[in-house]
C-alpha cells in the first residue's frame, strides 16, 4: 500500500486496517502482525503504527497485551 503524502500515515495505517479486518483479512480474535512488521511493510516509524493501534485500540476495535501482541476485538459490530 502506498501512503498519501497529503494526509496522516498514522491516519491512512488504521483505516487500512480496519478495512482488513472488515474484509476478513484479520478475522475476530486473531493476532495482527507486530509493530516491526508493519512499519516494514508501511515504510513508517514505529511512532507512527504506535499511533495507529492506539486508534484502533481506542475505538474498540483491537486489544493489546504488553508483551504478547495486539489482537482483533472478539466482539465486532
Amino acid at each position: 500500500m502506498e501512503l498519501d503524502p497529503t494526509r496522516a500515515k498514522w491516519v491512512q495505517i488504521s483505516a487500512e486496517i480496519e478495512r482488513r479486518v472488515d474484509a476478513g483479512v484479520y478475522p475476530e480474535g486473531s493476532k495482527l502482525p507486530g509493530i516491526l512488521a508493519l512499519c516494514a511493510e508501511f515504510g513508517v516509524a514505529q511512532v507512527t503504527v504506535r499511533k495507529a493501534l492506539a486508534d484502533l485500540r481506542g475505538r474498540g476495535l483491537i486489544r493489546t497485551e504488553n508483551g504478547i501482541g495486539s489482537f482483533i476485538a472478539d466482539e465486532l459490530d
